[in-house]
């Protein structure tokens, strides 16, 4: 399955490059976007399953064929805040260690380190507050991952985020 995914995704990177070279590309009666973008939307969709589900081989293959790692998706969400959201600590992990950029914000704001406090995911947590990443930002509800940690009775996170912000 995993070989035929990475085949598909292989046949749909070349035939997505042969559309953007074309200018007369097709447009898609249903959503208006060319052929070409509503592949590559498809695409993107196996991406983000694949951080949902812990599949760190495919997300690795996805990465490896050119998709940007930090798409993304309709929602606002990288597969990194994903893949934390579902606490799949091997695709946070994975995606880390191929660039994934920890600092981005969703449409709300919220970072990956606010969707670890908002599931109580403890050790993603611990991993994504020893990253570069500022722990002050605050989202567009003008909270900081604090006051998020503080919201929702995450007890350990906010005593991680304090240990964090003494030093």
């Amino acid at each position: 399955m995993r070989t035929l995914l990475f085949l598909v995704l292989i046949t749909l990177s070349l035939t997505i490059q042969a559309f953007e070279k074309d200018t007369s590309t097709a447009i898609s009666k249903d959503t208006g976007h060319s052929i070409a973008q509503q592949q590559y939307n498809d695409l993107l969709a196996y991406y983000f399953a694949a951080a949902r589900t812990d599949d760190t081989e495919i997300i690795k293959k996805f990465v490896n064929a050119g998709v940007p790692i930090d798409s993304y998706n309709e929602k606002g969400y990288t597969a990194l805040m994903i893949a934390t959201y579902h606490g799949n600590k091997g695709s946070v992990t994975a995606l880390l260690s191929l660039g994934a950029n920890a600092c981005l914000e969703d449409n709300r704001g919220n970072t990956a380190l606010m969707a670890a406090i908002f599931r109580g995911e403890f050790s993603i947590a611990k991993t994504l507050v020893s990253l570069d990443c500022d722990n002050d930002h605050q989202n567009k509800a003008g909270q900081t991952a604090e006051q998020f940690a503080q919201t929702f009775g995450q007890q350990k996170i906010l005593a991680l985020l304090s240990q964090v912000s003494v030093k």
